[in-house]
């Protein structure tokens, strides 16, 4: 039987591996989408507006990029678990008798 802490954790991990799947997605997508523009940059000169234009898609790709980052970042360090006590140490090594 799985106790609620073990729930928890299993909705926190599979949140984790959605995130980390639309991560992956997005890095393909933004991959192909980098192929396409370089094959068609070749077919056509592209002037100061196009230019404009290409920056911005930049900053835009970046910046989901690190968003995307950021989130599962966050998602991986809301699922360490990290204990609410300490054991007492044991008696043993560094102590005087």
């Amino acid at each position: 039987m799985m106790t609620s802490r073990g729930k928890n954790m299993m909705t926190t991990m599979s949140r984790t591996r959605a995130l980390f799947g639309l991560a992956l997605f997005l890095i393909a997508a933004v991959g192909s989408a980098a192929c396409v523009s370089v094959y068609e940059e070749s077919k056509q000169h592209c002037d100061e507006k196009c230019q404009k234009r290409a920056r911005a898609g930049e900053v835009v790709i970046v910046t989901i990029v690190l968003v995307v980052a950021l989130i599962s970042g966050l998602a991986c360090l809301g699922s360490l678990g990290t204990p609410t006590k300490f054991q007492q140490p044991a008696r043993g090594r560094g102590t005087a008798s």
